[in-house]
């Protein structure tokens, strides 16, 4: 239905661009009204009109004048397209000919938009095309941007008839870049309607339904045109149905059907809208104007000759009856494929077709094999007539190109300079690439060079413990033992001397006795120190973060404190989180001591289930976490932790900076020694 409206719209608009290209040769002279032009009129019978016309070529074939007979065969091209194909072509060959000859381009341009119309009337859509863009070309060289927009559009309207969208989309594109500056409304109007159609094609309907209401929008500053604001609110209707909008496409008939001369002066459309709103009650079980509809526009077509729109109201009517009367359902589609087959009308005959092959089950496989066989007969036309026009476009690209070999040199250059380029980004990534990896390999092996840095530590710190512990026990065995015993021993002999009564060796010996007791307590004193187990499980890793802590608060200039949880029993846990756990508490308190400007330190480890707490928190001036994420430092925290399958978190502000961390453990099973 849309096609026959735009090829309807054509067909005008074709018919006016003629008498305005014709207007500018100031009408004829008196001597081409001598020779009789009367094969132009209508209410002659055809096949006197050809003859008439014959002779009038003849004639004018004899003049010496050039610019006559220039004029005598624009003005017989402009009337043979609907007498005679063959006596169009000569005339329109001779009026190309005789323009060309004497330099008139816009005479040419004339010339060129006939033999577009032409075939696009006997569907040469490749030949129309070209012609109308030479038309085109030579108006807008012409300062006749108007009408060279005009052609865009036809040539546009061509493509979007072979389905070439796309290309469509692009042409239309050119003609609004040429008219809409020039206000020229009526065809910034067919501009956007055919962008409408393209895209509701192409499934776009979003961008179709916009286009739809600019043209609608326009039409409203254009007048009273009730055939072109009905038709474009019928366009807007179909659209919402393909969108399955069905209520707003209600509005937008009930909205076209408010015109109210529409049934007596435009009633092919009147008849296309009253169809289209009974489909759309019909797809949503309404029943307000079904099937009296369907009926009334069949009949309507059917008075006014509209075959196409007949083909389409039977098409419908065979749908409604599909499942209440199947052989009316029958009936309808077979007489929508008569009509169909008659006017040659391709789409109307599929759908009939599609109609029987359900409708008509006994014969169901011959219908979808002829479905099937037009589908890709179809197909295979509007391919090659794409590619037609592919070429065209091709073909026309090169044609504007005035220097073939300095093209062809510099696109060499741009390709040579870009193919280096090329090269030399490759080369750049292969080389980046390879001191990344060198980097990673370097870093792996630091990692686990660390990792042995740190378990000899471990084992070194845990040798010197133990034998500071033996050192320990053996002291305190020997003073109890040893000096104890003979402290003792000296104490008794003193206490049995003390027998003695004078009151010299009385003062004596219990000053001596007193001198023993409080050295036998001192040696009690140290000897229970020496043997208390000051670091108990937590001699290895905590005493080197001890020193860790206190080496840093020396450089850093702040107060360390370590809050650890007697609950953990850090000999437990695996090496590998108190390796990486230790790294990432070193790499705080050095960007501590670096940066942070802190004056105390807290450092804290909690134990809950089967999870390890760890944090470290400063009270210095904080940092940009987003300008810092790109370094390595934390992004070696966030790894070392991730890899143990734990989450850290970094909280910081200007009154300092709080990371905190949490470590799956388990205490009851391996994971605390496998981990």
């Amino acid at each position: 239905m849309k096609k026959n409206y735009l090829l309807l719209l054509l067909l005008v608009l074709m018919l006016s661009s003629c008498d305005l290209y014709q207007s500018q040769d100031e009408s004829f002279s008196k001597e081409v009204i001598e020779i009789s032009d009367d094969f132009k009129l209508d209410s002659i019978d055809l096949e006197v009109r050809k003859e008439k016309l014959k002779t009038y070529l003849n004639q004018t074939s004899k003049l010496n004048d050039d610019t006559l007979k220039k004029k005598n065969y624009l003005h017989a091209s402009y009337y043979a397209a609907s007498i005679d194909s063959a006596l169009f072509l000569e005339a329109n060959s001779k009026a190309i000919a005789y323009a060309t000859r004497l330099n008139d381009s816009l005479g040419l341009a004339g010339a060129f938009w006939d033999r577009g119309y032409f075939y696009s009337e006997i569907g040469g859509y490749r030949q129309s095309y070209d012609a109308y863009q030479e038309a085109s070309e030579l108006y807008l060289k012409n300062d006749k941007p108007v009408l060279g927009g005009r052609l865009l559009i036809n040539m546009a309207i061509l493509q979007s008839d072979i389905k070439d969208y796309v290309g469509s989309e692009v042409t239309t594109v050119k003609a609004l870049k040429v008219l809409k500056p020039l206000d020229a409304k009526e065809y910034v109007y067919r501009c956007y309607n055919n962008l409408a159609v393209a895209y509701n094609q192409m499934n776009d309907f979003e961008n179709s339904l916009e286009y739809h209401r600019k043209a609608y929008e326009i039409q409203k500053d254009l007048g009273n045109n009730i055939y072109q604001k009905a038709s474009t609110l019928n366009n807007i209707g179909v659209l919402y149905e393909n969108m399955g909008r069905f209520d707003d496409a209600l509005n937008a008939y009930a909205e076209a059907l408010e015109f109210s001369e529409l049934e007596n002066k435009e009633p092919q459309v009147y008849a296309k809208i009253i169809d289209n709103r009974a489909f759309a009650e019909f797809k949503i079980g309404k029943k307000e104007h079904i099937p009296k509809d369907f009926y009334k526009a069949l009949q309507l077509r059917e008075s006014i000759g509209d075959e196409d729109g007949a083909i389409f109201s039977s098409i419908h009517l065979a749908e409604y009856y599909e499942n209440i009367d199947k052989s009316k359902a029958l009936k309808y589609a077979e007489k929508s494929k008569k009509l169909a087959q008659r006017r040659e009308h391709m789409q109307g005959l599929m759908e009939s077709l599609r109609l029987e092959a359900r409708l008509d089950k006994a014969n169901s496989y011959e219908h979808l094999e002829r479905y099937i066989y037009l589908k890709d007969s179809l197909e295979r036309e509007e391919r090659a007539a794409r590619n037609q026009f592919a070429r065209i476009r091709y073909e026309t690209d090169e044609f504007i190109e005035q220097n073939k070999y300095l093209n062809a040199q510099r696109k060499w250059i741009i390709l040579g300079a870009g193919f280096l380029l090329i090269i030399v980004i490759l080369g750049f990534v292969v080389r980046h690439q390879k001191i990344k990896n060198r980097q990673l390999k370097l870093e792996k092996l630091q990692q686990q060079s660390n990792e042995e840095i740190y378990n000899l530590l471990i084992d070194q710190q845990n040798k010197l413990e133990e034998g500071r512990q033996k050192e320990k026990i053996r002291i305190a065995a020997e003073l109890h033992d040893g000096i104890l015993g003979k402290i003792f021993g000296i104490r008794l002999i003193l206490s049995i001397l003390n027998d003695k009564v004078d009151v010299d060796s009385v003062e004596t010996r219990s000053n001596y006795i007193a001198e023993l007791k409080m050295l036998g307590e001192e040696v009690r004193s140290i000897s229970h120190d020496l043997d208390a187990n000051i670091f108990d499980s937590r001699s290895g890793f905590i005493s080197m973060l001890n020193e860790l802590l206190n080496e840093q608060s020396t450089l850093g200039k702040f107060e360390a404190v370590l809050n650890n949880d007697p609950n953990i029993e850090w000999d437990k846990i695996s090496s590998k989180i108190k390796i990486n756990l230790f790294r990432v508490l070193q790499e705080s308190t050095y960007n501590i001591t670096k940066y942070a400007q802190a004056k105390k330190v807290i450092v804290v480890f909690r134990k809950q289930d089967t999870h390890l707490f760890a944090m470290i928190k400063d009270d210095g001036k904080g940092f940009d976490i987003d300008a810092n994420s790109k370094g390595i430092g934390l992004k070696n925290m966030k790894s070392r932790i991730n890899n143990l399958n734990g989450k850290i978190n970094f909280k910081t502000s200007e009154e300092g900076t709080a990371i905190s961390i949490q470590i799956p453990i388990n205490q009851n099973h391996k994971i605390w020694l496998t981990a």
